[in-house]
């Protein structure tokens, strides 16, 4: 791994330190195992850039063979620890951190209670004098490692006090965006966060090809997986066509995958998929509350084909800011403009619900993606 042990790297609020291996959270430790540790270090180094996955485990695990599931787990502890959107996973590449790192010298990093020079009693006047220069040298260098951390948490609450100006000036930084669930690897490996953690998931076996391509998720209210959209990501996808795919299946009560532009930013766009006795709808939502109100119900028997999933598109036209409904390549409906209730951060979502006399919603995925060029 790179040397770098005379420097201590800041992501607000956490602080990692190479020399003592410690990682702290507001000043709080947070234990983390040695490779654990190692995959962490490496990603910080890189300040944002993708760190190949064949790269990390060759730096992580230099004289040992292993494979993809070890830095998984690995990536799957570490989001616990810092929060699920912390790392980014890019499907195919490897990962990154997505908050600003700084770098900040050893020497300048607050010191523990056994490294501050003390002055002596006993001691010639030269050597005390000089013993409280050092000390006053000290106190001035974790005066300025303060002054940089302020300076950050500043930097980050300014950007989130004013977000749609703020996205609105760094929206050109913007140039694509790619955010999918693919296939029957847990979503949180793939930079996921489960809105209820606790829920029956699990992965689900094709039988044409005996592989594991498609996860499942059941609750007994609602329940859904999410990946946010920055500001700047929200503002670029109102000025840009878009859309959202959803390979599912329906098994019972609803369905959906959703992209909420908001709040304060954009609308937010809601493909169902509807079990009402025997018959089988998809339907963009244009209200939730006090009930459901849809743009356009359409029957579609194929909702309910676990075994062979079907395509179902969101198609966005930022010339109109309207969306228009696909399956398996067929226009089905257009003019959804979306709806402005229950808007939270949570960007792209795909999930389950109750519904009507069903007491469980669960429905089968095998791919979901948004993007926008």
């Amino acid at each position: 791994m790179t040397d770098q042990k005379d420097t201590t790297f800041v992501f607000s609020p956490f602080r990692i330190d190479p020399a003592r291996r410690l990682l702290t959270s507001d000043g709080q430790a947070i234990a983390l195992k040695p490779k654990e540790f190692d995959t962490l270090l490496m990603l910080v180094q890189e300040n944002g850039r993708v760190v190949d996955k064949d790269e990390l485990m060759a730096l992580v695990w230099p004289d040992t063979y292993v494979s993809d599931g070890s830095l998984a787990k690995n990536i799957s502890v570490l989001r616990k620890a810092l929060g699920q959107n912390v790392i980014e996973t890019h499907r195919g590449r490897g990962y990154r951190i997505t908050l600003p790192v700084v770098s900040v010298p050893a020497t300048m990093a607050p010191a523990s209670p056994d490294r501050q020079p003390a002055l002596a009693t006993g001691l010639q006047p030269q050597e005390n004098a000089a013993l409280q220069q050092t000390s006053k040298l000290w106190t001035l260098q974790i005066l300025l490692a303060s002054l940089v951390t302020i300076a950050l948490l500043i930097s980050v609450a300014a950007h989130r006090s004013v977000p749609t100006k703020a996205a609105k000036a760094h929206v050109s930084a913007v140039k694509s965006i790619l955010i999918e669930k693919s296939g029957g690897l847990d979503p949180i490996d793939e930079g996921f966060g489960l809105a209820r953690p606790m829920a029956v998931t699990h992965v689900m076996r094709n039988n044409d090809n005996t592989g594991f391509d498609r996860w499942n998720l059941v609750t007994d209210d609602q329940n859904f997986y999410y990946h946010t959209l920055s500001d700047a990501e929200k503002e670029f996808a109102l000025q840009h066509d878009w859309r959202l795919t959803c390979v599912c299946a329906l098994e019972k009560g609803s369905g959906e995958a959703d992209v909420d532009l908001g709040p304060g930013i954009g609308p937010r766009f809601d493909m169902l998929f509807l079990q009402e006795g025997a018959r089988y709808f998809v339907a963009p939502l244009k209200q939730i509350s006090p009930q459901y109100q849809f743009e356009q119900k359409i029957e579609f028997p194929g909702v309910a084909d676990v075994a062979h999933p079907h395509d179902y598109e969101l198609r966005f036209d930022h010339v109109t800011q309207t969306a228009s409904l696909w399956i398996d390549g067929q226009l089905r409906a257009s003019g959804y403009r979306g709806h402005h209730q229950y808007q939270e951060n949570y960007g792209l979502m795909f999930g389950a619900s109750a519904y009507r006399d069903a007491s469980q919603g669960s429905i089968v995925f095998r791919e979901v993606r948004f993007e926008v060029n």
